[in-house]
Formats: structure tokens, sequence, C-alpha cells
């Protein structure tokens, strides 16, 4: 062969010291993740120290004479708000969406880890292999299974997961490293898979290996790999989520026992991962409950109501567990291993502690939703069935984090208020029980919905909980739904968002529509501000940020849930402020592509 690596032939000791290095820089690429996992710890550590420095340095050593106190407190306030900024725009790029030909790939800096990952592991395959084409072939194999526990570990659900409490990430932040490392996992096997065939084609041994079991298997496992993978694009997991979903898990669990079959020396990787999906087989089992429950169609729309009282004495340490912002696994009770395959994830619509029942809503689609739908009938509410919930998973600490900001910016796109609807009203409650006081006038939320009806759900049905919940929404209608008013005070409802950002209420798997289910109805609206057509999401951000504290701008939190569209375009007008320099928290829930 004309190029670095030739086939050798090697002595019996010489093969002993290349499966010797070949176990030792898989177990390399194995444990380097802690390196990342301890510098982040260290980070977080470090940031805690600094804040508390900085902070007790500002309540120290002020010195008596104005002047002296005003250049040393400009000094500091330019360098900090230099540096903050600076920082600010770093951390608002790495959050920022990538997507290559419409396919979202990730965030721009959870692509620049998984490129310094896959070039770290890339390294490993190639040290020390020197000229032997069967070593560096092995060596894509093997350091390629070495990263199966870390990529099984990452897709676990469960709020006790270690890198869920080592990173302070949610599982929804996780799963998108779980679907990179998955990308690169699957590249390293395809080069281990186009070394070998082309080692068999050369020597003339590809229909005599192609009989061979462990061959079988490999093959097996790189298309399933390759199922996998190809399931999880965005065009096919929103042509049947079904789909993807049940080749997700059934590929996962069955490529186990066919790499073992493959070759002994990746068994060590096969049992830590094996260990991994029994851990998360039984967390999964201790989060679910079958609970009897509502089902009801929402009138006018496509929508599906789920309800599951609370109220009973033994049911209070699970109606604690829930937070605002959280979401569960709800299906029609059954054998366990048939519900795995019937489950979707709903967003809890409620506030479990204080409403003492779980609501979910959600679009009616084909597969668990049209089945839940079926169940609940055409006509009345359909009580007593009995349900399994699997949950609560996702972040419980939102409601929390929007204390620390002055001004909050809820912005929905159909059943994406599902994921806002709690937090809006723990955060009013928060703020202050009494509606129309002035710590509630720097909340805003904002729904876009395709029509009327698609808000009741969320209306409380007394006088004095619809008060408190309508002073600050304001919904817009863009659908053909029926509208008895005007355009609120007679805003323009034009938006600057790009042309292919206007299917608001089109993308997404939960916004598609299910044609001809439901009949259609009228809902009412008292009392709420409502507009026609699309809000004007610039006028919308450069309102928020309009205002300013009593010694400096006011700190802003957006949280958007809904199609991706809706999220791309708020974002791209939240960037122009925070390349001003000033502090935003955006939180993005939207639809998955």
């Amino acid at each position: 062969m004309g190029w670095l690596y030739h086939f050798l032939d090697l002595s019996t000791e010489q093969r002993q010291q290349r499966r010797q290095s070949l176990d030792h820089h898989g177990n390399i690429a194995q444990v380097s993740i802690l390196v990342p996992l301890l510098l982040l710890q260290c980070h977080f550590f470090f940031a805690v120290w600094l804040h508390t420095r900085w902070r007790n340095q500002n309540d120290l050593d002020v010195p008596s004479s104005p002047r002296v106190k005003g250049e040393r407190s400009f000094r500091k306030t330019t360098s900090a708000k230099r540096i903050t900024a600076i920082w600010r725009r770093l951390q608002w790029w790495c959050g920022g969406p990538c997507s290559i030909l419409g396919t979202h790939l990730g965030t721009n800096g959870e692509l620049v880890v998984a490129g310094l990952w896959t070039g770290w592991l890339t390294s490993l395959c190639l040290l020390q292999t020197g000229h032997d084409y069967l070593h560096v072939t092995k060596r894509f194999g093997i350091i390629a299974s070495s990263q199966l526990p870390l990529h099984y570990l990452l897709a676990l659900k469960s709020p006790f997961s270690p890198l869920q409490l080592l990173t302070r990430c949610s599982h929804e932040t996780l799963n998108n490293s779980h679907q990179l490392l998955g990308r690169i996992i699957t590249l390293l096997l395809y080069l281990h898979a186009a070394f070998y065939l082309n080692f068999y084609v050369l020597l003339g041994l590809l229909g005599t290996k192609l009989k061979e079991t462990y061959v079988l298997c490999g093959i097996f496992g790189i298309l399933a790999f390759t199922a996998v993978g190809t399931t999880a694009l965005s065009p096919l997991r929103k042509w049947s989520y079904r789909v993807f979903y049940i080749t997700h898990v059934s590929l996962a669990t069955a490529i186990l026992p066919v790499l073992f079959f493959h070759v002994s020396h990746v068994r060590v990787y096969l049992y830590e991962t094996a260990a991994i999906y029994a851990l998360n087989v039984a967390l999964r089992a201790l989060t679910s409950h079958s609970l009897p429950g509502k089902l009801k169609l929402v009138p006018g729309t496509n929508l599906l109501e789920i309800e599951v009282p609370l109220h009973h004495r033994h049911q209070h340490a699970l109606r604690r567990r829930w937070q605002a912002g959280q979401h569960a696994y709800v299906s029609l009770s059954g054998h366990p291993l048939l519900r795995t395959f019937k489950s979707n994830p709903f967003t809890v619509a409620s506030l479990p502690g204080v409403d003492d029942r779980l609501r979910f809503v959600a679009r009616v689609l084909d597969g668990n939703t049209a089945k839940l739908a079926h169940a609940a009938g055409s006509d009345d509410a359909k009580t007593n069935v009995l349900l399994t919930i699997e949950g609560p998973y996702g972040v419980g600490t939102h409601a929390e984090a929007l204390l620390r900001y002055d001004r909050v910016v809820f912005v929905a796109g159909g059943v994406g208020a599902t994921f806002i609807v709690p937090l809006y009203r723990q955060l009013l409650a928060d703020l202050s029980p009494s509606p129309g006081s002035y710590r509630r006038q720097k909340v805003s939320f904002l729904w876009i919905v395709r029509s009327e009806a698609e808000v009741s759900w969320a209306i409380p049905v007394d006088e004095k909980g619809r008060e408190g919940f309508v002073e600050r929404l304001s919904v817009y209608v863009t659908g053909g739904g029926h509208l008895s008013r005007k355009p609120a005070n007679g805003r323009s409802t034009g938006t600057r968002m790009a042309a292919n950002d206007h299917e608001v209420e089109d993308e997404g798997i939960e916004l598609e529509e299910h044609k001809g289910l439901l009949s259609s109805s009228e809902a009412s609206l008292e009392g709420v501000s409502t507009s026609t057509g699309r809000p004007n999401l610039a006028h919308l951000v450069d309102q928020a940020f309009a205002h300013r504290g009593d010694n400096n701008a006011e700190k802003v939190a957006f949280v958007v849930c809904g199609p991706q569209g809706l999220s791309r375009a708020l974002r791209r007008e939240v960037g122009r402020w925070v390349a001003r320099g000033r502090e935003v928290w955006f939180w993005d829930e939207s639809f998955a592509n």
C-alpha cells in the first residue's frame, strides 16, 4: 500500500502488545470525561468565590473622600462592565442555535465542545499505532465502544442522574449532548467498518468473513446505529415521532447483546452500559404511578385535556414533588413493556401543590394522543380512566430563578402555553397576591394561537382567579378562529420575523393539525387583551428593555415555548440588546425539530 498504514505480519508477542495498547487507549478515552467534569466543578467553585470576594470588597475599605470614592467606583464599574459584557456576549453566542440545511444540529457551544471531543477521540485512535493498519482499524472500534456508557448515561431522564447533578443541567440539555455523542460514536464505527471492509476486499476474504457470526454481529451493529441516527433526524421525527421512538428504544436495547457476541474485548464497556440501562429502567419504574384520571376534548380545538386528581391525604408527598415547568410521560395503563412504546411526554399545565391535581393539555396527533382522544370519546368527558404517569422530569427551579430578575416576559405559541401558564401563575403569586400590584406590572405574557378556543382551557373559572390571570396576558389569534374584537389598543400586529419564521403555528410535532377530529365551537375571552395577526416581537422586546431600575438597567428574563420559528425570531430580537451588554436570561423550551 502506498500510504502510511500497512498490513503487517506480527508475532504473538507483538499482537499481545497491540492488544494491551488497544485496551489502554480505550480506558483513557473512557475516563477522560472526568477531566471536563472536574474543570466544570472548579468553574462552579471559582464563580461562587469570585462573586463573594467581589461583594465583600465592595463592602469594605470604602474611602471617606467623595472624590476618591467616585474615581474608584468608576474604575471598578467600567472594568467590571466591560468584562461582564464580553462574557455575556460569549455566553449568548454559545447558546445560539446552529442549523445546516434546515436541520438543527445543536447550539454553537455544544458543537464546539463536540468538535473538541471528536478531535480528542480521533487522536486517541491514531496515537502509537505506528504503521499497523489493523491496529488503527481496531482502535476506531474500541474507542467508539468506550463511549457507550457515557452515551447511555447522558440519556438518563431521572433528576438523580449523576451527570445532571454534576453539570447542573437538565435532561433536555444533556439530551442534546447525547445526540451529538451518538453521531461521534457512529462516525468512529463507520471508520472501523470501512477499514475492515477494505482489508477483507484487498485480501479476498470478504465472502468468507460474511459467513462468520462475529462479523454479522458487527454488521448488525453498524446498521442499528445507522437506523437510530437516521430516524433521529428532524424530517423523520416530524414525519413520525412514533417510528423514531420505537426504533430508538428497541435498537438501543438489542445492540448490547449483539455487540457482546461481536468481540470479547469491548465487553467491559457493555457491562457498564447494561448497568446504566438497568438503572434507567429501575428509576423510571420508581417514578411511575397508576392513577385514575379524566380525559376531555377541548371544544373547538384538537386539544386533549387530561386531569388527574391528587386531593387524597396519602398523595400529599406526590403533590410536593411536582414543580412548574416539569413534564411527565402519560399513557393508558397496561403492560409496562408495551407502555414504554405508547407514552408521550406532556408538560404539566397546572400547579399540583395549589390545584391538587395534575393537568396536561396536548394537541391530538397520531399514536398515543389519538388513542387517548379515542378513549375520551367525542361528547362528554370520560372519568375514572386508569392512567400511568411517569415523572416528574425536567427542571423544577424556573420559578425560583425568575424571582432574581427585574422584568419577565413569557411568550407561548399554541400548546406551548402548557409550559408557560404554570410559571406565569407561580410568578404572579410569588410577586404579589393582589391583582394590579406594582410588582405584577413587570410581568407580561404573550400567547399566539390559531383560535380563541385554544385559550379557554387556561382561563380560571372563578372571577378572582380570572382577574388575576388575564391582567398581564395578551392573546394574538393568527388563524381563522372566531374573534369579535378589534386589535387591542389599535396596535399594529405586524412583525419583523423572517419569511421562513412565519410558520409559527405550523412547526413542531405538537402543533400539526389532526383534521376532522373535533367539531368547532366558540370560546369567550371577555376581559382578555386580544389582537388579530402576529405580534411585533421587536416592539415587545424593545419595551421590555426600555425600563431602568433604581441604579442600573433592569435584568430581564425571557421564557419562550412553542415552534422553533417563534423562538428563533424572539432570540434574534433579544440578541440586539445582549450585544449592548444587557443582562438577559433566555430560556427556550421550543418544540423539537
